[in-house]
């Protein structure tokens, strides 16, 4: 009996001393919350919901509801600056929405890029999506490599010579919008200039006639379903563990599969094309190619 006693009593106390720990821990946190309000807060940007969640209360709301968030960011904008400041918990966001101060950030290796947003983009679920290329390489030398090899296909003087294929495809829409006007019908605007965009892409880049103003193809459904993949799992890190979500997910995977089996088969073709010394089209696809050859014996060397 004066066992259980003591033991009690050391249960007890260890009790005691753990939410004294607790406690500890928990001002300490508060403690420092407050440390980086003071450190940051001479930067402009909306008031706060809370002490400790920031404005994360507003932009779920904003989610939750259907809005769109990015309609808030940009009155944000607005009234705040072209920088300014958004809390949740420890962490300070600085949403930059100035044309130089954003190439700055972007390609000056003074700016670390955060691994959390550039993980989230390199897989989609457990799905490759971008992968580790130029948009979310986090190594500046790597980026600059790569950024090295897509420099000459994005070239002023090379996209001038693409220009018959932007032409071809504005045309083409000016005629389906001729038809939808004699015809008087109803039509979506968003999905044709998608159709346009998607178009021309695929023609300047891959060297595909896709024709989707004409014919339907898996890909605008595909490219939209990851998108929306993409901001889910961005902006919560618990989506893909709460179990309504799961069939969306699987349609995410999906369509990063489709696209990523598409994209290397036209590529391998290409490359295979070029070795081979066919005639192929002076796209997009063909000068990176060719860039990427010149680099790596370059590197080589």
């Amino acid at each position: 009996m004066a066992v259980f006693h003591v033991l009690l009593n050391w249960a007890s106390q260890a009790l005691v001393f753990l939410v004294f720990l607790l406690f500890v821990a928990f001002l300490g946190y508060c403690l420092y919350i407050k440390h980086i309000h003071m450190k940051y807060d001479h930067i402009p940007g909306p008031p706060r919901d809370s002490f400790f969640f920031g404005h994360s209360p507003t932009v779920l709301r904003i989610m939750n509801s259907g809005e769109v968030v990015h309609d808030t960011f940009l009155q944000w904008a607005k009234t705040y600056g072209p920088v300014y400041r958004t809390n949740i918990l420890h962490y300070v966001f600085l949403s930059v929405s100035c044309p130089e101060a954003t190439k700055q950030m972007l390609m000056s290796p003074k700016y670390s890029k955060h691994k959390f947003p550039y993980k989230r983009l390199f897989n989609l679920f457990g799905q490759r999506f971008l992968g580790n290329g130029l948009v979310t390489a986090q190594d500046h030398e790597q980026w600059y490599k790569q950024r090295r090899i897509m420099d000459p296909a994005f070239s002023s003087l090379y996209l001038r010579g693409l220009m018959g294929a932007f032409n071809d495809r504005a045309e083409k829409l000016m005629s389906k919008l001729t038809d939808i006007a004699d015809s008087k019908a109803e039509t979506h605007m968003l999905n044709l200039m998608n159709c346009v965009t998607l178009d021309v892409i695929a023609k300047v880049a891959f060297g595909v006639d896709l024709d989707l103003l004409n014919n339907s193809s898996p890909f605008p459904k595909a490219i939209a379903t990851c998108l929306k993949g993409m901001v889910y799992q961005v902006r919560d890190r618990m989506f893909e563990f709460k179990p309504q979500n799961w069939s969306f997910i699987n349609e995410v995977r999906e369509a990063c599969h489709l696209l990523r089996k598409t994209g290397a088969k036209w590529i391998h073709e290409r490359k295979t094309a070029m070795e081979n010394g066919e005639d192929v089209p002076k796209d997009i696809l063909s000068q990176i190619i060719k860039s990427a050859g010149q680099a790596m014996t370059t590197w080589g060397d």
